[in-house]
């Protein structure tokens, strides 16, 4: 029974250090391969040249889950400019509009904001020109991908890194103490 027990629990310590490699690998991905290139887009765009451009789409969108009631909301705001005589169309309103959020209101106001055949000024990336943004700059919803990472890699740390320090500790501890130098003599 004893024999039964610890292999049930060598067995979860296993189970729960893989699912805190998974979370490490979502957070890492979420973070650091998506997060931060936005955040570092972000910082950058309110350098970038300036063209005019004209708003072809306006309008909320609603996502409903499949398994709740409830719904989030996003704009979704098309525009097309030109640069150097080349059409681009784009859909950034500012870095991190595209998240969805149960505030509906966040949504209309901004599809208020860009109606329909409306000229805008677009700020485009010299380098990459179908990179565009309507409001350039940092926001609170450009450091969603990024903080939601370091959630998931603290929680994989967790999941991962205490079970491993406890093996580490326990082999550590059945080796014996140390010896030590005595190099006062």
């Amino acid at each position: 029974m004893i024999i039964k027990r610890d292999r049930m629990q060598k067995v979860g310590r296993k189970f729960i250090i893989f699912l805190g490699f998974i979370f490490l690998s979502v957070g890492y991905l979420l973070a650091y391969q998506k997060g931060l290139p936005l955040l570092e887009q972000a910082r950058a765009s309110t350098s970038w040249p300036v063209t005019t451009g004209k708003v072809l789409e306006s309008d909320v969108k609603a996502h409903r889950s499949s398994n709740s009631n409830s719904s989030t909301y996003s704009a979704h705001v098309v525009y097309r400019y030109q640069v150097e005589g080349q059409d681009y169309q784009a859909q950034t309103v500012w870095f991190g509009s595209d998240i969805s959020t149960s505030d509906r209101s966040l949504a209309q106001n901004t599809v208020k904001k860009y109606p329909v055949k409306q000229s805008v000024t677009v700020h485009y990336d010299p380098q990459h020109p179908a990179a565009a943004v309507l409001e350039p700059g940092v926001f609170k919803t450009t450091w969603f991908y990024y903080l939601f990472g370091w959630v998931f890699l603290g929680v994989g740390i967790l999941m991962a890194g205490i079970p491993l320090f406890g093996s580490f500790f326990r082999l550590f501890m059945r080796s014996g103490p140390i010896e030590t130098a005595d190099f006062a003599e």
